[in-house]
């Protein structure tokens, strides 16, 4: 995945570097995949590990008794029993926290998908064109905005933006609600077709993927409440 690490090349020297530091117990080796390049775990890369593995303790003369073949994206192979024997250690987070494996995306049967909740507040709700008057150029993140023309649309606007959450990773609960966009601290929503009669104070309630979830637990003008 070329994010952190040391390169296969290189395992092996600097494995023999580390059992010669005072108070250093080498206890295992690692890899990290689906990450920064989104290679995905196998029955080809995790086998490699464990060749790694073997090589440093015959080489060496030590026991590895930790072999981590990743974080949630290795799930699935562990799930269809393909992992290979020998692989002792995955390192999760996602497939915990929101239920699913992450190298397809595919939920844990027996996994709650909704233990976290975003809410935000309306702070304004009025009928306006569903697309902005006048020239389109850059918006305030550099980019160019397009829209879709749906007339005149009933509009949400809640108190939170992409300094908040990455708006792209939240999901309304009103199924009949749209997303169309958000500034640094307002999120647009398009209540049109919600059967709910959505007021100034009312709380909407979201959906989080995992870039969603990171972006709003590290902010710190959300405020988080453990049930």
């Amino acid at each position: 995945d070329l994010r952190e690490g040391v390169l296969e090349k290189d395992v092996l020297e600097m494995s023999r570097e580390i059992i010669k530091l005072p108070n250093i117990k080498l206890m295992g080796i690692g890899t990290n995949l689906t990450c920064y390049g989104g290679v995905i775990p196998d029955e080809v890369n995790l086998g490699r590990l464990l060749e790694i593995k073997n090589t440093i303790e015959e080489e060496l003369n030590i026991k590895i008794p930790i072999v981590s073949g990743g974080n949630s994206s290795s799930l699935y192979m562990v799930m269809n029993k393909t992992i290979p024997e020998g692989i002792n250690n995955l390192r999760l987070g996602e497939s915990v926290v929101l239920g699913r494996e992450t190298a397809y995306g595919r939920d844990i049967p027996g996994m709650f998908k909704d233990v976290f909740t975003l809410k935000g507040e309306i702070i304004e709700i009025k009928d306006k064109p569903s697309v902005p008057i006048g020239n389109i150029g850059m918006d305030a993140f550099g980019e160019v905005p397009t829209f879709k023309d749906r007339g005149t649309i009933k509009r949400a606007i809640i108190s939170m933006g992409r300094q908040d959450v990455k708006i792209d990773g939240i999901t309304p609960r009103d199924e009949k609600i749209i997303i169309l966009g958000g500034s640094s601290d307002h999120l647009l929503l398009d209540v049109t077709e919600s059967e709910a009669d959505y007021k100034v104070g009312d709380i909407i309630s979201f959906d989080v993927d995992y870039g969603a979830l990171l972006s709003s637990m590290t902010s710190s003008y959300i405020n988080k409440c453990i049930m």
